[in-house]
Parts: structure tokens; sequence; C-alpha cells
């Protein structure tokens, strides 16, 4: 299990988290760009030094800033970290590079690069891989390393979507195989819920809500992290103080007083988005509403649509 009750210290606000993650168990941290959730990261694999923290792995002690004072340095807290970058090392061959994470048998490695698609790359030098196959070549090695916790900082960033859905599904296999557990950090939530079976939500060094993917998106506990996980507008609940958030994806075209509430407007915009026609709603009140559904309408026709099971939301933010 990976313990870790850390306050960062940074020029523009304090990081504060608590984090527990069991054998076996993925979790995302999911928020906007400059939240702190790479100093998390970065703090439990020792590169840097908190103000106050408690980092345990497996019982033992990495980091405490409470006596007695301990502070492992990197090399000898069997995480695994994995960034944007994939730093390979450029002398070495595709093999050595897999082969720097340490003693693994001939057939793991074998395996392993099947998987990744790299078999027939094996003696190529990293400055003949393309961008997805030094990612690919940076994530073996992080699998063959004998770590007991795996830190994945945007591991797919730059990547296209079919390689991505590959590559979570092979760690999700391998975490599950190994029993270690794992962080990843993600600002974009198709890719947290992919991956996690539990997510927190960071926002300027806050952890604002943790929970199942399912849970955090369906049940946001504050505006702000409706915001994050993609409820795009906040309409006024008749008769009531507080607002109602209204998520694109959670709308059926017509008006169902039974399951959820009736929104009206006059449709400002229509383009396509995927299989789905994405509309803005200008509604009564003056707020605009951004809708997904399976049928176009032009602009300038009204039409009623429901927004099903919203989340509610007092005037001061808090779910309702």
């Amino acid at each position: 299990m990976l313990e870790a009750d850390v306050e960062v210290d940074r020029p523009d606000f304090t990081v504060r988290a608590r984090l527990t993650v069991g054998p076996g168990e993925r979790l995302a941290l999911f928020g906007p760009s400059g939240a702190g959730k790479t100093t998390l990261l970065e703090t439990i694999a020792g590169l840097v030094m908190p103000r106050l923290a408690q980092i345990k792995l497996a019982g033992k002690v990495l980091t405490s800033t409470s006596a007695p004072v301990v502070a492992l340095p990197p090399w000898r807290r069997r995480v695994g970290l994995l960034r944007q970058d994939p730093g390979l090392f450029p002398h070495l061959s595709v093999r050595e590079n897999l082969r720097y994470a340490g003693g693994c048998a001939e057939v793991e490695l074998g395996s392993l690069a099947t998987a990744l698609g790299l078999e027939g790359l094996l003696r190529a030098m990293p400055a003949r891989l393309s961008g997805g196959q030094a990612h690919r070549v940076a994530l073996g090695r992080l699998l063959l390393s004998r770590c007991d916790a795996l830190l994945l900082d945007e591991p797919y960033s730059g990547l296209d979507l079919s390689l991505r859905r590959d590559l979570t599904e092979l760690v999700r296999s391998q975490i599950a195989e190994r029993g270690v557990p794992a962080i990843m950090v993600a600002h974009e939530l198709d890719e947290a819920q992919a991956f996690a079976d539990r997510m927190v939500v960071i926002d300027r060094g806050d952890q604002l809500q943790a929970g199942t993917p399912a849970e955090v998106v369906l049940r946001p506990a504050s505006r702000r992290v409706a915001e994050l996980v993609g409820y795009g507008a906040f309409v006024p609940l008749d008769g009531h103080e507080g607002t109602f958030g209204v998520h694109p994806d959670r709308v059926i075209s017509g008006c169902h007083q039974g399951q959820g509430i009736v929104v009206r407007g006059l449709v400002t915009g229509c383009r396509p988005s995927g299989a789905r026609w994405e509309l803005s709603l200008r509604t009564d009140g003056g707020e605009v509403v951004a809708v997904r559904l399976a049928e176009p309408a032009g602009p300038g026709r009204e039409i009623a649509v429901t927004v099903t099971d919203p989340p509610r939301f007092r005037p001061d933010g808090t779910a309702a």
C-alpha cells in the first residue's frame, strides 16, 4: 500500500493532499494544468522535499518530516516514475533501454516488447524512433522494473487515441497482475476515467473530491468540480436559491418531466460532434447551454430538452 500525507509549498500556492492507494489499485490525479498534480508525484518519488509529509510504501517510511526525519533518495524508494518526456538513453538501443530497468528475463522482455509493438525495433537507436515508439519504450522500461509503486505523469501526451487506449489496457493489466499501487496524472477526463479505479480532483493544490470516476462525474461535490468534469452551464433553479449543472452528455431531447429538469431555449448554433450534434441554446434567462443530441436543429428554432438527474448547487457553490 502507498500512503502519502503531504504539504508542499510552491511560489503561488501550497499543495495539500492525503492519498492512499492499495495493492493493484489505480488512482488518477485529475485537474487542470498547474494544479499541483506533478508536484505530488515528484514528492512521492523523492524529487521534491515537502514542508510536511509522511509517505509510506508497503509499511516502509520513504519521507517523514517529523522525528525521526526520513528522506530516502529516489534510487532507494523502489518507486518508478514515467514522465511525459520518455527520457531514453540515446547511446543505448531499444533492447538496452528496456533492460536498463533491471534483471528481467529475455522471455519477459520479448513478451512485453511484442505487446508494445516493439519486437521489430529492439536493435534500433532512440534517434530513429517516432514519438509514439519512444513513449512505448519508456513505458516498457517502467513495467520491466522491479518497483513497488508506479507513478505515471501524463504518459500518453501527444499519442493518438487508438494507441492511448491500447497502452492504457496494457498498463491496467500489468498493474493488476503485479499487484502494485499506481498513480497517474491526467488533465483529460476520458484518460483519467479509462485508467482509474478511483479519482482525486485537484485544483490549485487543494484536494476537492475523491471517489470513483462515476461518483465524481455524476455527483460533483462542488460547482468547481462540476466545471472541471465537463458541466458547461449552471442554470438557476425555479423557486429556489442555487443552480443546477448541465452536462452536454446528460441531456435528452424533448420534455420529460419525470426524468429531470426541462430547459427550453433558442438554438443559436449547431455543429457536428462525433456521431452527435452539439447545440447551443439561449434560455429565457439568458444562460447559454451546450447540449449534444442525436439530431441537428437549425439556429433560430425553439426546442425543449430534459437535463437528466442534474447535480444541484447552493449559492456558495457546494453541492445541495
